[in-house]
This record gives structure tokens, sequence and C-alpha cells, in this order.
């Protein structure tokens, strides 16, 4: 048994380093980390865990079973559709079909005779991006744009039962985040006054191996109230994240240059999380989480900044300024849970957060923009194992932008919807 979640274990990190999420959900954040979560609309901060619970409230963990084991996997299926408008009119375009599997992998240990637990979790956290192709650019080329931002977390977890009401939770979060992106690579434009080099020039870009380490801290809490109530609360640091050592390749028309590229003041925000569980009959619990994301304190106006070309004659320095100006997010998510016999559990939630993104700051490289999710979960368990499968629907969401000052256009308008599909197994012993 060990060899083979040693052999699980190794698969997950693999893929997890490959992965690169590209669907978004509570701006770039999953609605909830793990099968069970997803399958409730995420309300599960104030729900007993285990092994699988290792990316939710640490706190959580310190009723798990003496030791278990999870791995699982996370398919997410994002639909992206933007219409901008050019100088030839409207122009429509279906973003390519996109699959990003995003593992998980989670390890609990309740020490015996103690009221103190430790874990391990390593999981995908979240990401988005784009892959429109045949895109009109108004400048005399059919072009594309292209993004993909990720984020994967490993926590340490260490959580402990001060009596039989109260426990308490903590974790170290090491953060691994990267980014690339593409904006009309393959398009040079001398603008209006027909002069290269002059203010009014635009040079596409292609933007790769962006990548950074970080830190941020999780404390939780859970406690009961009663016999059939449970609160539970998060709260979690921002992460301080440089993401750099990456290379922008300019086009320039005659020749194309590559400079060293950092993207700054593009981080993880911090978070509060409050929620409630209720067990009002014998196999039935109800929850409600309630989350407050800081964007605006970290998508603001991010800067791509250029250096030391390998190529004369072309400026040495080159700064893009990205307008996001995201706003604070207020998550609302409900689920239910139904055990309805030791082997079959049924669960389903909702979940809805507004869109972080302003209308006047829309921009199709990064569509954060769904808010109406429904999940329905269920839930296998076979002796010591447990199996769960979930499924989330994003409704689709359709934003525009009528600030004539973004290079799409006046009404440029950006649809997106997802699908998830997610799939675990747990071990208790």
């Amino acid at each position: 048994m060990k060899r083979i979640f040693a052999a699980l274990g190794t698969m997950a990190l693999v893929g997890t380093l490959a992965a690169a999420p590209a669907g978004a959900t509570n701006g770039m954040d999953m609605i909830g980390y793990g099968t069970r979560s997803i399958g409730m609309g995420g309300a599960d901060v104030a729900v007993a865990g285990d092994a699988s619970n290792v990316s939710g409230n640490p706190a959580a963990v310190s009723e798990a079973t003496p030791s278990s084991a999870n791995i699982g996997v996370t398919l997410l299926m994002p639909k992206m559709s933007v219409t901008h408008y050019t100088q030839s009119g409207p122009d429509s375009v279906d973003g390519e079909a996109q699959y990003f599997p995003m593992p998980q992998l989670g390890y609990v240990h309740r020490l015996k005779d103690s009221g103190l637990a430790i874990g391990l979790g390593l999981y995908a956290q979240g990401g988005m991006g784009v892959d429109f192709k045949g895109l009109n650019t108004g400048m005399g080329t059919t072009d594309q744009l292209t993004s993909q931002v990720s984020f994967m977390r490993l926590n340490p977890i260490v959580s402990y039962k001060l009596n039989d009401a109260v426990t308490l939770g903590g974790t170290l979060m090491i953060g691994y985040s990267s980014c690339k992106f593409s904006v009309y690579p393959n398009t040079y434009s001398a603008g209006q006054d027909g002069k290269p080099g002059t203010r009014d020039d635009f040079a596409g870009m292609d933007v790769t191996g962006l990548d950074g380490w970080g830190l941020a801290g999780r404390v939780g809490a859970q406690v009961k109230v009663g016999s059939m109530v449970r609160l539970g609360a998060t709260y979690t640091s921002e992460s301080t994240i440089k993401l750099d050592s990456g290379n922008a390749r300019l086009n320039f028309g005659g020749m194309k240059v590559n400079y060293d590229a950092e993207l700054a003041d593009f981080t993880w925000p911090q978070e509060a999380e409050a929620g409630v569980a209720v067990t009002p009959a014998k196999g039935l619990t109800v929850a409600a989480d309630v989350k407050w994301i800081n964007w605006s304190a970290t998508i603001d106006q991010p800067k791509l900044k250029m250096s030391n070309p390998d190529s004369a004659g072309v400026p040495t320095e080159n700064t893009a300024t990205f307008d996001m100006a995201w706003d604070d997010q207020w998550v609302y998510a409900i689920g239910v849970e139904y055990v309805v016999n030791p082997m079959h559990t049924l669960r389903a939630g909702f979940n809805y957060g507004k869109s972080p993104v302003p209308d006047a700051n829309l921009n199709p490289l990064f569509p954060a923009t769904v808010e109406k999710h429904l999940t329905l979960g269920y839930g296998l368990t076979l002796g010591q194992w447990g199996i769960n499968l979930a499924y989330e629907h994003a409704f689709e969401n359709t934003q525009v932008n009528n600030n004539a000052a973004n290079m799409f256009g006046a009404g440029l308008e950006v649809s997106h919807s997802q699908n998830t599909v997610s799939l675990d197994a747990t071990y208790r012993y």
C-alpha cells in the first residue's frame, strides 16, 4: 500500500508541476479544493475533514481518522468567446477547446493519545487563461491572443484539538506561480503616422517563462455549538510572489527582439472566510460560507518590465502596463450533504461571487468573469476507501467594455462559461 501511494504521489507531483490551469471561477480561485468541497459548492470551512481537506480549513483535519491519504484530479474545461471592433467592423471568435488537469495530493496523521494532527497538501490553487486564434487585429493581419496563469501550493499543516468543542489549525503555504501570454505576436504596425519608431507604433509580443515562488500563511478554527452546529473560520495572508526570469519577444517588423522580462504587481490576495455547518437530521449536513477576497490590493496595474534586448537599435527598456484594477470579491456558498447509507453519499451546492473584473477594464487576456456555479457530488465508501466524484457548471457570464481607450475597441465583449469534473480517492487507516 505504501508503494502504491508513493507512486501515486509522484504522479500527482509531476502532474501538478505540469498543470497550467486556465479556468477562472471566483476570480482566479477555484470555488473549492477537493472533490467533496466542490460537490458542496465550496461550502466547507465548518465541515470536518480528512486528507481530502488539506487545502481548506487547517483546523478541520484534527478529527480525521488516525491516518489518511488522498489523491485526486480536477479537470477544468473553460469555454470562451470574444467580440471586438476594428475599422472594418465587429470580429467574433470562439476560444480554442482547452482541458486542464489539476491534481491534488494530501496526507494527514493524528498523533496517538493527543489532540495534535499533522498533514501535508499539494494542490493547484487556481489560474486563468485563453486561447483565441484567427483574430482580425485591425492592422491588416490575423493573429492570436493567448494567456496562461497558474498557481500551486504546498501546505504543511498543524492542527490541535483544544477540547471537545474547539480546534485550531495553521499552515505555511509555499506557492509557485507561472505565467505566459501573447498579444498579436506576428503583427507590427507603424501606427497612423506610418513612421516606424514613433510613439504610436504597435509591436506584438510573446512572453514566456515568467515564474516565481512565494510564501503565505493560513490560520483556521472550528467550534462546535451543541450537537448540531459547527462554526468555522479561516484567514489567509497575501502571497509574496515575484514573477521574473521570463522572456519577452517583441515584433519590430523587420526583426524580432528578445528581452529579459518580469511581471511586477501581480500576486495572490489575502482572504477571510467564515461559515456554519448544521446537522438537522441524521446523515444530513447543510453548510454555508461567505468569503472575502482582496483582489484590489494585488491585481491593480501589473507591469511587464523588459530590459537587456539581444539586438541593437531598439529601446533598451520597455514597460507594458495592464490597467486591470480588479474589485474585491464577496463569495457566497451553500452546500448539502446527505449520507443515504454507509456506502452512498449525495451532495449538491451553489456558489456565487460577482466578477471582480470592472467592465471598463475588461481584457480578453484575463477574463476571470464567471459568477454562478451549480455543483453535484457523489461519495462511495468501500471499507477503508472513500471515492468521491463531483461536477461543477459555471454558467455563462458576458461582460462588455465600452471604454474607447482600450486597444480592442469600445464594445469589447467577452463571454465565459466552464465545466469542471473532479475525482478523488481517500484511504483511511
